[in-house]
């Protein structure tokens, strides 16, 4: 009789424990964005003649989405030559392009500036390309988890910010990275299809979903990068696992040459010195003095690190030290530190964190939703 008493309450104990944190919201697409959620990735500009090759049959369509023409294997043309969109569809659903294959349709689009070419993909498609093209296939599964449902409401936010321009996103570290067919692998297509439709909602909106490789033990906060106004959910927050990765720290060294070249439009004459003024509560450089013969500047750090560029200057969080042959540099972490480590998401799976606790240390106040048609 004991155990029968106590048996109901056992399950629904379970029941209850097994629901914690599982995904219960749902959020609908606006229409702007509903029908079709394809994503409009900019592959680039054309040269004079533009080749796409598939295996099997084109069909081309007209801007009224009539089709003019049908062709095997191989399509070339002038994209200079064109009055208005084309919208190229491989029946096999992939296309290669500059030497590379994508999955769904290729548009090429006049505009004032010249022709594009869009890579035009079903949402999910686009994202098993994009996750192993972001970090490697063999992290953790709850690191690639959360890495799918950052990169999804990434593109969506974007989706919905850029209905009106060209397209919604590019291939590469300005959007997120997308590697098309040849970056996809079986355990990160995986992590897409299991967090499928899930994204980060703040008041039932989309959240800028940013994300970078390495916080260097604490992530910045998005009006310090790039102005603006403050979101409650991208904060400082304390990312301590990534002090594990390999590119938690760096070193590097600016020569005299190149300081004096990448500084001249500063109008200071030659650099004497460059010295850091002040740095904020992760420590990011916020202001650096530039020294030079004929005068002195004061830059913001972000306009520096623009400056000097991302892959010289990793991170924000430097110092710098005038030696014999140049100006040493040492920082920790790298890139723009906003939203969540990639490295400290994988230290955090390493340790059994889900994907759910991850992205809710990163993004705190943020809901997980399923999104609905």
């Amino acid at each position: 009789m004991r155990r029968l008493t106590y048996f109901p309450f056992i399950f629904v104990f379970i029941v209850f424990s097994s629901c914690i944190g599982l995904v219960t919201e749902s959020w609908k697409p606006p229409a702007t964005i509903n029908e079709s959620l394809i994503v409009r990735v900019y592959l680039g500009k054309p040269d004079t003649e533009l080749k796409v090759t598939t295996n099997g049959i084109f069909q081309v369509f007209d801007v009224n989405d009539l089709m003019i023409k049908k062709n095997i294997d191989i399509l070339q043309l002038n994209p200079f030559s064109l009055k208005a969109r084309i919208r190229i569809v491989p029946e096999s659903g992939m296309f290669t392009y500059n030497g590379k294959k994508y999955r769904g349709e290729i548009s090429i689009e006049p505009t004032q500036q010249g022709p594009i070419v869009l890579n035009l993909v079903p949402i999910e498609k686009y994202l098993i390309a994009v996750v192993p093209s972001e970090v490697p296939y063999s992290w953790p599964e709850e690191a690639l988890k959360a890495q799918a449902i950052c990169a999804r409401t990434y593109v969506i936010r974007e989706m919905l910010n850029k209905v009106n321009q060209n397209y919604d996103v590019d291939v590469s570290t300005a959007s997120q990275v997308y590697g098309g067919v040849d970056k996809e692998n079986p355990r990160t297509t995986k992590a897409v299809e299991e967090t499928e439709g899930t994204l980060m909602l703040y008041k039932n909106e989309p959240i800028h979903a940013f994300f970078h490789s390495n916080a260097g033990g604490m992530t910045e906060k998005p009006e310090n990068v790039w102005g603006g106004k403050n979101l409650p959910y991208l904060d400082h927050i304390e990312s301590k696992y990534d002090q594990y990765a390999p590119n938690y720290s760096w070193s590097d060294k600016i020569r005299f040459s190149d300081a004096d070249r990448l500084l001249a439009k500063e109008g200071v004459g030659k650099i004497e010195s460059i010295l850091v003024l002040g740095r904020n509560l992760s420590q990011r450089v916020e202001l650096v003095e530039i020294i030079g013969e004929t005068g002195t500047k004061k830059i913001k750090g972000a306009d520096f690190r623009k400056i000097i560029g991302n892959t010289k200057l990793k991170s924000l969080k430097f110092g710098i030290k005038k030696e014999a042959d140049g100006y040493f540099i040492k920082g920790l972490g790298n890139g723009h530190g906003v939203g969540m480590s990639q490295w400290g998401a994988h230290g955090m799976a390493e340790e059994n964190y889900n994907y759910r606790a991850i992205l809710k240390h990163y993004y705190p106040g943020i809901d997980l939703a399923n999104m609905v048609r």
